[in-house]
């Protein structure tokens, strides 16, 4: 294994992966404390705040897909050692993340009733996540600003510094959340207002935080802070972009489409397959902290024209992913119906999403493989090969099979989850077959 053998490149795996594996549990926690906190106030409170949220994080994820146009050309501007491209690509993203942050504060605004109508709701419920979202969609610019340049950081290999912005969002979060949903300290008590206040809060100063750290960081490079906007580049961030911004759209579209469905089977099997998807969400963080350190560490490769490196990063990588989301296998195996226990304690529930966590035990491997190939890919500037493997099998392949075993022939949602490992496992041949085949005719001098 390369991961013993060379033990810089363990570090260096390490060094990335652990803040950005650190900082996705605390964007998962932002949620976790909105719902728990809330979910005192009533049901209806509840509901409001939860569909509030995905709309709201959906909407502003989905813009700052396009930054990984940033995270790439900044990955292998570093290992080129161009300062100065560094500098500018960071300027640039700045300048780019002020204007789209503009697109989901105007949907959000003047879309609100469209987007809410989307779903069946109750009077209270509707109401409430209207409340919501006019006061959350007010701050997506900053919210927009602050994720992008997250990505930006983590092309150059600081993920910590996300890491360090998500725990102040958290924290601002958590204080704002119990201040002002319950009105402590002599602020009044605003319920779902609140909760919304706390999270556009959060974010301004996580604006704030981030903002000073860009410009710090500008600066020390190059103190003469020549800032540059160019056209140019722009279309570059673009270009890398798009594609990952047409990924996430489809995603977020496909888990729409999948939660029709999956409703239609009923109650029972619904709950359980939430059960089980946040289970799982939980093993997808080492694939998730890989995919990005492969991104990061194979571009600084490509910039540098080191080919050696460069498959030895996207080699140990792989590794890593797969002995860690290996683990979580072994435990899903192991301890499925326990593991349930934690998240419901309805008999029902426990015995149908432990039967899917054991499913998703072996699907582990193979999400692993494909998340960090789809990291490295990007890595060497090809962001339409993951987006086009995304939509082709998710869109021809997954979303048909479910109509047909849900709607069609009736079947239970276990077999569902047959039709997601099927998924991964051909979506990791593909991803294996493609790397293969761009990696033999990459020319780096």
């Amino acid at each position: 294994m390369i991961l013993v053998k060379d033990p810089l490149l363990r570090k260096n795996i390490i060094k990335i992966s652990a803040p950005a594996m650190a900082e996705m549990s605390l964007y998962m926690l932002i949620g976790v404390v909105d719902i728990a906190i809330v979910g005192r106030l009533g049901a209806s409170e509840l509901a409001a705040v939860g569909l509030g949220a995905e709309i709201f994080f959906a909407l502003v994820l989905l813009f700052e897909a396009i930054a990984i146009g940033a995270t790439v050309l900044a990955a292998q501007a570093k290992g080129a050692n161009d300062t100065a491209r560094v500098i500018t690509i960071g300027t640039n993203t700045i300048f780019l993340a002020l204007l789209l942050g503009i697109i989901p504060f105007i949907i959000g605004l003047i879309g609100v009733d469209a987007l809410l109508g989307i779903f069946t709701l109750e009077p209270l419920v509707y109401q409430e996540a209207k409340k919501y979202l006019l006061i959350t969609f007010k701050f997506a610019p900053i919210a927009v600003f602050v994720y992008m340049i997250n990505s930006y950081f983590r092309g150059l290999g600081r993920t910590d510094i996300p890491m360090y912005v998500a725990l102040v969002i958290n924290i601002v979060n958590i204080i704002g959340d119990y201040v002002l949903v319950y009105g402590k300290l002599g602020f009044p008590m605003l319920g779902v207002s609140g909760a919304a206040w706390a999270t556009s809060l959060a974010h301004i100063v996580g604006f704030v935080v981030i903002l000073i750290i860009l410009l710090g960081y500008v600066y020390k490079l190059d103190s003469r802070n020549n800032i540059i906007i160019s056209c140019a580049l722009l279309k570059s961030i673009l270009k890398l972009g798009l594609p990952s911004f047409a990924e996430h759209f489809f995603s977020v579209l496909s888990n729409f489409t999948s939660i029709f469905l999956i409703v239609y089977i009923g109650t029972v099997a619904y709950a359980s397959h939430q059960v089980a998807l946040t289970v799982e969400s939980i093993s997808y963080m080492p694939g998730f902290g890989m995919a990005i350190a492969a991104t990061a560490l194979v571009g600084h490769a490509f910039g540098a024209r080191d080919k050696t490196t460069l498959q030895k990063s996207a080699r140990g990588t792989i590794e890593a992913a797969l002995i860690l989301m290996g683990i979580f296998g072994v435990l899903f195996l192991a301890f499925p119906f326990f593991i349930a226990k934690i998240f419901t304690t309805d008999p029902q529930v426990i015995k149908v999403a432990g039967t899917l966590i054991q499913i998703a035990s072996l699907e582990q491997l193979t999400i692993a493989s494909s998340m960090v190939l789809g990291g490295i890919l990007k890595g060497i500037g090809d962001t339409k090969t993951p987006m086009l493997i995304s939509i082709i099998f998710t869109w021809g392949f997954r979303l048909p099979l479910m109509y047909l075993f849900i709607i069609v022939l009736s079947l239970p949602v276990t077999y569902v989850w047959i039709i997601f490992i099927t998924d991964w496992l051909l979506r990791t041949i593909t991803f294996t077959i493609i790397y293969k085949k761009k990696i033999a005719a990459l020319k780096l001098a």
